[in-house]
């Protein structure tokens, strides 16, 4: 049974959480309300908020062609995004965690280095690599003989793009192998001592025990996926500049420009934006309860 805290116990659990309150109101509740309050004005994010137009805002966004242009791109590089990254760090977890694998710290530092290198400083580096005059991987595949001219990546809507999801995954690739290697190790090694009693081979392993048994974190690590990538933004100003056109344009990138690409700045339109499409990642989201508790059953009738 528990017993309530009482006098200077009191006090040591306010100090301690005081830190944590301040920020989240400051960096995260008020910013919220904020956002929903300036969603019903049109206003330029300077001076007196004056100009209420209800829900003028949302109307416009609702048949604003770029905007639906931005999110269809979005859910595209996060869908494109998760389905390459997640299967190719679950592949790389696997190889991490059996015991004949050496120099494993070695292996480990080199596929997380690159999630310390700040986004906009990783977009500017392959800018440069990928420069059609003079950029590094043009250079070598000239030297090679595997293309007689430089190609642009940034001058196709579909080469953009994917150079966009490829160095997204280079970047954010160590972060969600770690994620597959705590699942991994969740897994109870009786499990495949039996198996390997039985005959089992390595495939028949991963598809009837390891990937069933880590389904219910494979949901969460599914949905952190598909919502990290669809707030992607640094590597959109960096890289293309939501080029060719407005081809990779983002809702980041799109609630950016209206907020404060142009003048005057719409900055009550920007926020209607940005909870429209909040609203509907929340729909995407919201679905993870069902999904994880039908996973859960799975697992308990496996016995673990």
């Amino acid at each position: 049974m528990r017993t309530p805290a009482k006098g200077l116990d009191r006090l040591w659990i306010a100090a301690f959480l005081a830190p944590f309150l301040v920020l989240f109101l400051g960096f995260t509740l008020w910013p919220l309300v904020a956002t929903v309050y300036y969603s019903f004005f049109d206003w330029s994010g300077m001076g007196p908020i004056e100009t209420f137009v209800g829900t003028g805002n949302y109307t416009s966004i609702v048949q604003d062609e770029l905007f639906w242009l931005a999110v269809g791109n979005t859910v595209l590089f996060a869908v494109v995004n998760t389905a390459i990254k997640l299967p190719l760090s679950l592949v790389a977890a696997i190889f991490m965690t059996r015991r004949w694998v050496r120099l494993k710290r070695v292996f480990r530092t080199m596929f997380f280095a690159p999630l310390v290198i700040p986004v906009a400083m990783a977009g500017m580096v392959f800018t440069y690599l990928l420069n059609p005059s003079n950029g590094a991987l043009n250079s070598i595949l000239r030297d090679l003989g595997i293309i007689e001219k430089s190609f642009d990546v940034f001058a196709n809507r579909w080469s953009a793009m994917l150079a966009l999801v490829l160095v997204s995954i280079w970047q954010i690739f160590g972060q969600y192998m770690l994620y597959w290697m705590a699942a991994l190790q969740n897994v109870p090694e009786e499990v495949y001592e039996a198996a390997d009693l039985d005959g089992a081979s390595e495939w028949t392993k991963l598809t009837r025990i390891t990937l069933p048994l880590i389904k219910p974190v494979a949901v969460i690590i599914l949905l952190l996926a598909l919502v990290n990538a669809m707030h992607v933004f640094g590597l959109v100003v960096t890289l293309t500049g939501g080029g060719p056109g407005t081809s990779t344009y983002v809702v980041s990138y799109f609630i950016y420009q209206e907020a404060f690409g142009s003048i005057p700045f719409q900055y009550g339109y920007a926020s209607a934006a940005a909870l429209l499409f909040s609203f509907l990642a929340f729909i995407l989201v919201s679905g993870q309860g069902l999904i994880v508790k039908r996973a859960q059953e799975l697992r308990k009738e496996y016995g673990v």
